[in-house]
């Protein structure tokens, strides 16, 4: 990649602005990736190794402890024309914070003058790594790996030595070390002084958004301590029986419910054909009435013992402060549309209890007894994963007020591509709440060729409107149904579905083919603006960029066509999954991903300003999961009336697309 998107630069305006770049390396006896930046921070054992910065273009300068604090840090402290950066601004910030401040003296910038340079490689739709995001832009300078390498092994305790006490503290901290690390640490402002040059950026509605997503992180929210350390215990009752039963019936074949390769090969040898073992497809091979006995309790406890939500619990202990808050949770850009990624705990993928009485199974796993629990479930990991969102709680006096958007991609979906009737539908909806106007109903009933209003919320038909909405809006097919719906129909029916879906949402089917082609003609008409509905693409440098209705761009690198006469598609790199390399494996884009995109990224933003408004009316943020706001008030304070009206507040943008919200309060995080 060889052209940077243009940056503005901000010294161009301000004759007498400066720069201040720095990075810190760190050791201590806690684990960064383990216990997040705000614990890692706050530890006592936490130690700074060295500070390097550099203002402007000047030559990268060195700070080690017992140094006097750098002057230049006093002065971007008071001066406001001073701009301090960092990549994963975050990590700098903290330190400062919690070692240098209180430790050295060191002064603390106003967070609304810091920058991030992985925020802004995030949002141009770079890898989060300064080294891939170096190596994408060709960058004159590049991270050391070697240097790496080192740092690695000096920020973590080594072991002792033969004529060293076991029980102590040691590291790799000989002079030849440090100075390598030194040179690799100046090494790493190099980089990230030229990547600020090189990125564009954040607007300044983004940079409002990022300050924000900053300060959400380091509020924190409040755990259930007891609650979770119960939890835990019960779960570690819970696994040797589980596993000593399995092994029992298995002959010792299997002997744990972790053992996938090992349960699968011995499923087969009973006549069970299972390819995976996740929770839906041991759903479908339990409704086989002809299943072994044998194999159906595997089968039982596999999905007993298998609850992801249970694999949290000691992430959740590990991260809350000694104040039970859980900081750091919160990725800014996390996806390629812009929406927020889950740190560490991750709260966006919190199961959903089943269980019917919520505050009885509470009350059951809140006395550790495992036995206990199981006396009254039969699978009690299950009825802990069931908890997993009642263990975030309002601190003392506080209340939690929470609100999420209603079926908000399915209306931007119909917004965007102008499917006129579904607008109406939820425009009658929201208006009357009449269960005949629901607006799966209405899809149902357009599906199965009835009158509108034939069925309501009760009716076994808007299920499948439901399904067919979620399944097929983004050009899905069969497959895409069959994670929503397993084995409810068969495959004749679901293709009928998917016909009648789409001969239904005639202008969403033609909307997938029109912006497909209008991102080809973008990238092989460079510089062209091409416009299609409320967004529009145009190649800048080695970006195709997407401007939403909101007037944010989403930034797809370096675009190119691939393909022969017959067909073609527009490929792109692609930051999924942490790897930077050519979308769907080099096949190329298509309508349905460019229209998931968009329909996400306009969620998105929608979420974002109701976010800069629930703050900016006092309402402090301390969870925001998918299409849900949770602010953390005293009792008291506010209403879930005005929360509402907050959330669904609509932009200029958007006064066409209609929004709706459901709220909710109380002392857990429950819904």
């Amino acid at each position: 990649m060889h052209e940077p998107l243009p940056r503005r630069s901000a010294a161009a305006n301000f004759a007498q602005q400066h720069f201040l770049h720095r990075d810190f390396e760190t050791r201590s006896r806690a684990i960064l990736k383990k216990v997040g930046t705000y614990r890692y921070a706050a530890d006592p054992s936490t130690e700074v190794l060295c500070a390097a910065y550099a203002v402007d273009h000047d030559p990268v300068q060195l700070w080690i402890a017992g140094d006097p604090v750098p002057p230049e840090f006093f002065q971007a402290a008071i001066d406001p024309s001073w701009i301090v950066a960092a990549h994963n601004d975050a990590f700098e910030t903290a330190i400062e914070r919690h070692v240098l401040a209180p430790q050295f003296g060191w002064p603390l910038i106003p967070l609304e003058r810091h920058r991030c340079t992985m925020a802004m490689a995030l949002a141009a739709g770079l890898p989060a790594r300064l080294s891939v995001t170096a190596d994408a832009l060709e960058t004159a300078n590049r991270k050391d790996d070697a240097g790496e390498r080192l740092m690695h092994q000096m920020s973590k305790p080594r072991r002792a030595r033969q004529a060293e006490d076991p029980a102590g503290t040691y590291y790799f901290d000989d002079q030849d070390r440090l100075l390598r690390l030194y040179d690799y640490c100046k090494q790493d402002v190099e980089v990230e002084r030229e990547l600020y040059d090189r990125l564009p950026a954040l607007s300044s509605t983004e940079q409002r958004l990022w300050q924000l997503s900053h300060t959400i992180n380091a509020r924190g929210f409040c755990v259930d301590r007891k609650l979770v350390e119960a939890a835990r215990e019960v779960a570690r009752a819970a696994a040797p029986e589980i596993d000593a039963e399995l092994a029992a019936i298995t002959s010792g074949a299997v002997t744990t419910i972790n053992q996938v390769a090992r349960l699968l090969q011995w499923l087969q040898q009973q006549g069970c054909t299972a390819k995976t073992l996740d929770r839906k497809a041991i759903e479908k091979l339990l409704l086989d009435p002809d299943l072994p006995p044998h194999v159906q309790r595997v089968l039982e406890l596999r999905i007993g013992g298998a609850q992801a939500a249970v694999k949290k619990i000691d992430a959740l202990l590990v991260r809350a402060g000694t104040d039970d808050r859980v900081r750091g949770s919160f990725k800014f850009h996390g996806a390629a549309t812009g929406r927020w990624a889950g740190e560490g705990f991750q709260p966006q993928n919190l199961k959903r209890p089943t269980v019917e009485d919520l505050d009885a199974a509470i009350a059951a796993v809140a006395t550790g007894d495992y036995q206990y629990v199981r006396s009254l479930y039969a699978q009690p990991l299950s009825i802990v994963g069931d908890l997993s969102r009642s263990m975030i709680v309002a601190a003392p006096g506080q209340i939690l007020i929470g609100a999420d958007f209603s079926s908000i991609e399915s209306r931007v979906l119909a917004w965007v591509a102008g499917e006129d009737w579904k607008l109406d539908s939820y425009r009658r909806f929201d208006a009357t709440r009449d269960p005949r106007d629901e607006p799966y109903c209405a899809t149902a009933c357009r599906i199965f060729g009835q009158p509108p209003g034939t069925y309501t919320k009760d009716s076994p038909e808007r299920a499948v409107g439901k399904t067919c909405d979620l399944a097929f809006g983004y050009m899905g097919g069969l497959n895409a149904w069959r994670k929503f719906e397993p084995d409810r129909f068969t495959d004749a029916e679901v293709e009928q579905f998917k016909s009648d879906w789409r001969a239904a949402h005639p202008a969403i089917k033609r909307f997938w083919y029109d912006i497909d082609r209008a991102a080809w003609n973008a990238v092989r008409e460079r510089g062209r603006i091409v416009r299609c509905s409320p967004v529009s693409f145009k190649c800048v440098g080695a970006f195709l960029q997407l401007k939403l209705p909101s007037g944010r761009k989403l930034s797809y690198p370096q675009p190119r066509i691939i393909g022969d006469e017959h067909e073609q598609s527009v490929v792109f790199a692609d930051n999924a999954a942490g790897q930077f390399k050519d979308c769907r494996h080099g096949h190329g884009a298509y309508g349905g991903l460019w229209t998931e995109n968009i329909v996400s990224a306009i969620a998105r933003d929608l979420l974002a300003e109701a976010m800069l408004r629930i703050e900016a009316a006092g309402y402090p943020i301390v969870l925001h999961v998918h299409d849900e706001v949770v602010a953390e008030v005293p009792e008291g304070f506010g209403s879930t009336e005005e929360f509402i009206h907050l959330m669904t507040r609509k932009p200029s943008w958007a006064l066409e697309l209609p929004i709706a919200a459901s709220a909710w309060s109380g002392q857990r995080y429950c819904k």
